[in-house]
């Protein structure tokens, strides 16, 4: 029998004993042992039989950290499948048996804004134009958009770049002088300018041509790739862009950068704000209220309606000449040169020095000399003046301003 069990008959009996004995003392009629034996029975049926509950101890589920996947490539002997632009696999290898496309996108007037297709892009260039203005020239090779734009007119700087990557050129045209030097020095094959015969290459909104028609064409990447690859001499074959390095791990020797705001002219702003889930930067960019006050909200893309995210973002101190007295036509020191520049990734800035050739994409290079290691991912390179100011406001937060001479 348990030992509470006992306990309690010990407490019954006692009990039983005491009123037996208050009965003798007050009197009370006597009982005889078989009467006290069955009102013990009664007692004992009467308590509840105590039930043992065991405890249940949970075992925790081991949390398993996943291991990350070390990608490094470059700065040749790319895979078949990889992208030596992005240092990303691509679905179908046979996307990179082409050339790059390379399409001007408008960034002023701002009623051209939300810009499209600017994050299927591998690299885009963003440079001065003049009057405190800027535009985008995007490069699409592991990936297309259907929708990209508003394109807008070429410039100088555009010939030397389409032939680093040995592109082909998508513009709305240029200025006379412009344009016949970027014909001379790519060849009228490799650049395709909206007209009558080039849609679902290049298109014309017409609803929107009617009230603003300079952001009205929109392009196509892979009907451009399409257009270009059906002309007369083209040689729409994989070439050679090997150069770029590419390294999931960041290197040592940044410091933290968390921010960044770059300003090419008044009330033309770009701002990058790391996110550590994505270890991409998100885009925001200038906007005027209606009560004229200038605010910054999120560079959405219309062709997803996400906010814009890079992996890397630089900024090249590249010598720009003004030629002509109203600050519209100008010409970069990009090709065949070196200079500094400044690499953002994985939260961090890197002091580097870039270096470029005639027909090889721009390299970047360490303090020791050594290829400087980007993130797998796209690439947004702000071509900025070689007197950019450099302002750190707080730890990690960047001013970046445009210096002309």
């Amino acid at each position: 029998m348990p030992k509470s069990r006992i306990t309690i008959l010990l407490i019954s009996l006692v009990t039983v004993m005491a009123m037996v004995l208050t009965a003798c003392q007050q009197a009370a009629p006597t009982f005889s042992p078989e009467e006290i034996e069955q009102a013990v029975q009664q007692t004992m049926a009467a308590m509840p039989t105590a039930t043992f509950t065991p405890t249940v101890t949970q075992t925790p589920t081991p949390t398993v950290t996943p291991t990350p996947v070390i990608v490094y490539y470059g700065p040749s002997n790319f895979p078949e499948n990889v992208n030596p632009l992005t240092g990303l696999e691509v679905s179908d290898p046979a996307v990179l048996n082409r050339r790059p496309l390379m399409i001007k996108v408008s960034n002023f007037p701002r009623e051209g804004r939300p810009h499209a297709g600017l994050s299927a892009a591998d690299i885009v260039f963003d440079y001065y134009t003049g009057e405190g203005a800027n535009r985008f020239l995007a490069l699409y090779y592991g990936q297309d958009a259907t929708q990209i734009g508003p394109i807008r007119s070429g410039r100088l700087v555009d010939r030397h770049l389409v032939a680093m990557y040995q592109g082909v050129l998508g513009a709305v045209y240029a200025w006379e002088g412009t344009w016949t030097k970027i014909l001379d020095y790519l060849g009228w094959t490799r650049v395709i300018s909206e007209g009558p015969n080039t849609c679902p290459a290049m298109c014309r909104d017409e609803a929107l041509n009617k009230v603003k028609p300079e952001v009205s064409v929109f392009a196509n990447s892979a009907e451009m790739s399409k257009y270009y690859a059906a002309r007369p001499n083209a040689t729409n074959t994989r070439q050679n862009l090997d150069g770029m390095v590419f390294h999931t791990i960041a290197p040592a020797g940044g410091v933290e950068a968390i921010e960044l705001t770059h300003q090419f002219g008044k009330n033309n702003l770009a701002k990058w704000v790391y996110n550590p889930e994505t270890r991409k930067y998100a885009r925001w960019i200038d906007n005027i209220k209606a009560n004229g006050e200038l605010e910054m909200i999120p560079l959405i893309d219309r062709a997803t309606d996400e906010q814009l995210q890079f992996s890397n973002i630089i900024i090249t101190f590249t010598h720009i000449e003004t030629l002509n007295k109203d600050d519209t036509l100008h010409e970069f020191s990009i090709v065949n040169n070196t200079g500094r520049a400044l690499i953002f990734r994985d939260g961090m800035m890197y002091d580097v020095t870039y270096k470029s050739g005639y027909t090889t994409p721009i390299q970047f290079l360490d303090k020791d000399g050594n290829l400087f290691e980007l993130q797998p991912g796209n690439t947004w390179i702000h071509m900025s003046g070689s007197y950019t100011s450099v302002t750190e406001q707080s730890p990690g937060v960047f001013y970046t301003k445009i210096g002309l001479p």
